[in-house]
């Protein structure tokens, strides 16, 4: 049976029509698929980026150039529809080589070689030497000048104090002999009395020739004796006594004792001798 020829070209106008239809179907799923899968892996990075997780141990996360996406156009022309010219040819290859840079590490810094330094040597340090104590001069202390003894002519030979019961209280008797080896006694001389630094009066010299004695009979206070002389006053005290001549000359050393107010020897004797 033969058809119309208008309804024969209508007739193969709409299998035309069809496979274009199915080949455009099919391209649209192909780039689809395409699409879902680069939208994947995008999503797979930033989310890794978002944990903090990278590649580069610290350093920044690479960056992924983005794939060019496309339109799909129907043809109308009844020709198959062409992929785009600027598709790229294997978008799983790309998409692999990115992730595989982004995983290599970084190359570590090389280090920077400083110029040595020269370290110096240590030193000794210096011991401080101690400061010297200061010395002190010893002073000289000059040797005491002795006092120059008086060359008198007469040496005080005797000085004594004898106990008296023939006396008062408060009486004191002063005995005096002055000689010479060649003579006996020697007249006038004189004794300087002082009680307690007081001037007593003394108005008596010694006689020459033999001398007197002290006590009536002979005894342990028996004393020779050309001068004696008697002081009423108290007799606590001290009391000096030095041989003198009528002019008041000093002719020999100073004799002194010391009475206190209730001592019984109250006779005191003295015995110059020419030199």
């Amino acid at each position: 049976m033969q058809l119309d020829p208008i309804w024969a070209g209508r007739s193969q106008s709409c299998s035309d029509d069809g496979r274009s239809a199915t080949s455009a179907i099919r391209t649209f799923r192909t780039k689809t698929f395409y699409l879902k899968l680069n939208i994947c892996a995008v999503l797979v990075l930033v989310g890794l980026a978002s944990t903090g997780c990278s590649f580069g141990g610290g350093q920044p996360t690479p960056t992924v150039t983005p794939f060019a996406t496309w339109t799909v156009t129907p043809d109308t022309g009844g020709a198959p529809a062409q992929p785009a010219a600027n598709a790229p040819a294997a978008p799983q290859s790309q998409d692999n080589n990115s992730l595989a840079v982004a995983a290599q590490p970084p190359a570590p810094p090389t280090p920077t070689s400083l110029p040595p330094t020269n370290t110096p040597i240590p030193t000794d340090t210096p011991i401080p030497s101690p400061t010297p104590l200061p010395t002190e001069t010893p002073t000289v202390t000059p040797p005491p000048t002795a006092t120059p003894t008086p060359d008198f002519a007469f040496e005080l030979e005797a000085a004594e104090k004898f106990p008296t019961d023939s006396l008062a209280a408060n009486v004191v008797r002063v005995y005096l002999y002055v000689y010479s080896t060649t003579e006996f006694g020697l007249p006038g001389y004189t004794l300087a009395v002082t009680h307690n630094g007081a001037p007593q009066n003394v108005d008596v010299t010694s006689q020459a020739g033999l001398p007197e004695q002290t006590r009536a009979e002979p005894g342990p206070y028996t004393r020779f004796t050309n001068m004696n002389m008697i002081f009423v006053e108290p007799q606590a005290g001290s009391w000096e006594i030095q041989l003198i001549d009528v002019n008041g000359q000093i002719m020999g050393p100073a004799a002194r004792f010391d009475l206190s107010a209730d001592e019984n020897t109250r006779e005191i004797y003295v015995r110059y001798r020419r030199k």
